[in-house]
C-alpha cells in the first residue's frame, strides 16, 4: 500500500473545500446585508408611524378636570 498522497488530488480537495467554504461566507454576507436593508427600512417605517401627521395637533393636556 502507498502512504504518499497525489499532490494534484490534494490540491483538488482543497479548491473544492475552500471554493464551498468562499461560496457559503458569501451567501452569509449577503443574507446579512439584506436582513440590515430590511431592518432599515421596517425602522424607516416605525419612525414614520411614530411621527405625528400633519395637520393633526396632539392632545396633550386633557381639559376634563381642569377648573
Amino acid at each position: 500500500m502507498n502512504s504518499e498522497v497525489d499532490v494534484n488530488i490534494l490540491i483538488n480537495h482543497y479548491h473544492k473545500k475552500l471554493s464551498t467554504l468562499v461560496n457559503q461566507n458569501i451567501l452569509l454576507e449577503a443574507k446579512m446585508e439584506s436582513m440590515s436593508k430590511d431592518y432599515m427600512d421596517l425602522q424607516q417605517k416605525f419612525d414614520a408611524l411614530q411621527s405625528p401627521k400633519r395637520g393633526i395637533k396632539k392632545w396633550v393636556n386633557h381639559p376634563q378636570g381642569k377648573d
